[in-house]
């Protein structure tokens, strides 16, 4: 219990610390020449504003224009750097740009102020060097080699089959969209990143520490993408690291892990509100309180119904036509079909394994801020991927798992 004060401790200490360093980075990132950038984003305007967004949903091509056109000079006059980059204005939607490039000023111009839009501390630089379609490629390259790097240590330690099985669920979910496109690669970043720091991490104590500050770049870099998805994936690598040095992953170390994940996510994003609300003269909480709100059950002509599940059923629906037949089969049919199989599953709950809760956790995240992740379905879907590992590595009888006697 000390050492759990203790670094409670220090995660309120580093806080102020963290907040003041992603701020500086945020204005330096729109301190980088518009120009320039403007420049690339125009290279080949179908890239960026194509109705795709490498997944069909109108919405999430929508939201790439939006984070691309934030760190713009969109302000007449345009206020001081610190003031440009907490208000964080944007245009709304992928529509707006064509007349902005044009050198139209009649746009709706949008305050964005929750968020960090840490992201743009990669894309503004390279947009600055680079052409948005060269940027996409750049986020890819180094997407699949950083996933690369992961799935060859996680071979190297457990074998073949079992970094299979964790790699299988990325082939039919929407990885592509979070590989490539600027405002959603970071997120990808941070979660394969800390499966890499987890998978050579040599101690046995609790990594609380390392969850907080991962929760604290997730509410800097992450665009609402999935959140939960970063915190799990991390969570799974680290469960299947425990059972590796023969240790049974614990259910207490897992909530004092989200906990201190969740004060790092929620703290920072409630620090960045109270940073916009002391420098901008705008209802900044109210602003704040009715997004969040809006995401949990708001009513809108894109969200056709409340019922449980209807979350879950609309990110499987919008996987494309033959991937989601694939998904239900592969991870939901398969995974049960024969009594090996299912006498796995049962060792799992008899044993109570923490994997069930780290599978669920993202699951019910997508529940709970149901209007978010069926209007934003294409991009969310990526909530499946730890119960999607967990149905693989049951389905490949990884010995990463415990086993079911």
């Amino acid at each position: 219990m000390n050492s759990i004060v203790k670094k409670a401790a220090i995660a309120i200490g580093l806080a102020p610390a963290l907040a003041a360093l992603f701020l500086v980075g945020v204005v330096a990132a729109f301190a980088v020449p518009n120009d320039a950038v403007i420049k690339n984003l125009n290279d080949r305007p179908e890239v960026l504003y194509a109705r795709r967004a490498d997944n069909g949903r109108v919405i999430d091509a929508d939201t790439e224009c939006i984070g691309m056109s934030i760190g713009l000079e969109l302000s007449a006059p345009a206020a001081d750097l610190l003031h440009r980059a907490v208000k964080a204005q944007s245009l709304y939607g992928c529509a707006a740009l064509p007349p902005y490039f044009s050198g139209s000023k009649t746009q709706k111009v949008l305050d964005y102020f929750r968020y960090w839009h840490g992201y743009l501390l990669i894309s503004r630089p390279v947009l600055s060097v680079m052409p948005y379609n060269d940027l996409r490629g750049y986020l890819f390259t180094l997407s699949l080699g950083l996933f690369g790097w992961l799935l060859w240590r996680i071979g190297e330690d457990f074998g073949a089959k079992t970094a299979l099985a964790l790699a299988a669920p990325f082939v039919v979910l929407n990885a592509m969209g979070l590989m490539v496109v600027a405002t959603k690669a970071t997120s990808w970043f941070l979660a394969i990143g800390a499966g890499l720091y987890l998978s050579r991490r040599k101690s046995a104590e609790a990594p609380l520490l390392f969850f907080f500050i991962l929760g604290a770049l997730t509410a800097y870099f992450d665009f609402f993408t999935a959140p939960a998805f970063i915190f799990c994936f991390a969570a799974m690598v680290s469960a299947l690291y425990e059972i590796r040095a023969g240790r049974k992953p614990s259910w207490a170390t897992f909530i004092l892990s989200g906990v201190f994940w969740g004060a790092g996510w929620a703290g920072l994003i409630l620090v960045k509100i109270a940073i916009a609300d002391a420098l901008l003269d705008a209802p900044v909480w109210g602003n704040f309180v009715e997004a969040a709100l809006f995401r949990v059950r708001g009513e809108t002509a894109d969200v056709d119904s409340f019922i449980p599940g209807a979350a879950l059923y609309e990110n499987i629906a919008a996987m494309k036509t033959f991937w989601g037949p694939v998904a239900v089969i592969a991870f939901l049919i398969l995974p049960v079909a024969t009594k090996a199989r299912r006498a796995r599953w049962a060792g799992l709950v008899r044993s109570r394994s923490v994997c069930l809760g780290i599978a669920a956790t993202p699951l019910l995240w997508m529940e709970v801020f149901t209007n978010h992740t069926q209007i934003h379905a294409a991009f969310t879907q990526i909530n499946y991927a730890p119960a999607f590992m967990l149905a693989a590595l049951v389905l490949a009888g990884s010995r990463a798992l415990p086993p079911t006697a």
